[in-house]
């Protein structure tokens, strides 16, 4: 009897080790899963007048077709990015809001997890919330908090403008006059704009940083803009930005982007 007591005990002994090993190895496997190998996602940004790249603000480049256009000022929200795997499933990159700037063509993404990956998306703009959002009050003051992005002499209760284009351009039908200027400045939430680039593979490697190279090219911004009328060239305010010009100027933000071969 002792002896069938002594078996059982350590019959049970040996189940409850067993157990313990089983759960440990399960709690690495979720641990090992949580932290999943990541490099660092870059994102190359140039700045284009059709065929120009733009070195300085206020140079009069000639576009193919013959017509001279300047930038005085170029900025942009971008938001919202997501990766697009091999597989066509996506990773979201979260929270991250960018101001992006003419003065630097190189921003960070943010980590995310080694893979292959076939395109990116993003939004120019910011999401709702944060188009509502006192910039003092948010964790990306340090881009809210600029007065060029404010439609008036504060960013709230207007919201924040998405997109500041300005400069001059030559509107003459014979494209021989001189420039005048131009101030696009695109805005609320209807025109927060989704862009989604075509397919161009590539890897992220662990712990290794890899460049996404792409361009934004301005001049696409006046497809479809009749521009020996003045009022096409100004949209400054909330209420300009419901007018059919500043919506073919959204409608025409996902075009000025492409690879940077």
């Amino acid at each position: 009897m002792k002896l069938k007591i002594n078996i059982l005990l350590l019959t049970v002994g040996l189940i409850i080790i067993a157990g313990i090993f089983s759960c440990k190895k399960g709690d690495q496997e979720l641990t090992e899963t949580q932290q999943s190998p990541k490099g660092t996602l870059m994102f190359h940004l140039h700045s284009y007048l059709d065929m120009n790249e733009v070195d300085l603000y206020n140079i009069v480049y000639t576009t193919s077709s013959g017509r001279d256009i300047s930038l005085s000022l170029a900025q942009m929200y971008i938001s919202d990015i997501q990766l697009v795997k091999a597989d066509g499933s996506t990773y979201s990159v979260s929270g991250k809001n960018v101001l992006k700037v003419f003065e630097s063509e190189t921003f960070e993404v943010g980590e995310v997890p080694v893979g292959n990956y076939k395109s990116v998306r993003f939004k120019v703009g910011l999401n709702p919330a944060t188009n509502a959002v006192n910039p003092e009050s948010s964790p990306d003051v340090a881009i809210l908090n600029r007065p060029e992005m404010w439609f008036g002499t504060n960013a709230q209760p207007d919201g924040y403008v998405f997109l500041n284009v300005q400069g001059s351009i030559d509107t003459t039908a014979l494209m021989t006059g001189t420039p005048v200027p131009f101030v696009y400045k695109i805005g609320t939430n209807a025109n927060y704009v989704q862009v989604t680039l075509p397919d161009n593979n590539f890897s992220i490697m662990e712990d290794q940083v890899q460049f996404v190279h792409l361009l934004a090219d301005y001049y696409k911004l006046f497809e479809g803009i009749q521009l020996d009328q003045i009022n096409h060239l100004f949209v400054e305010s909330p209420a300009d930005n419901s007018s059919v010009t500043a919506l073919t100027i959204a409608a025409n933000i996902p075009k000025i982007f492409r690879y940077d071969e």
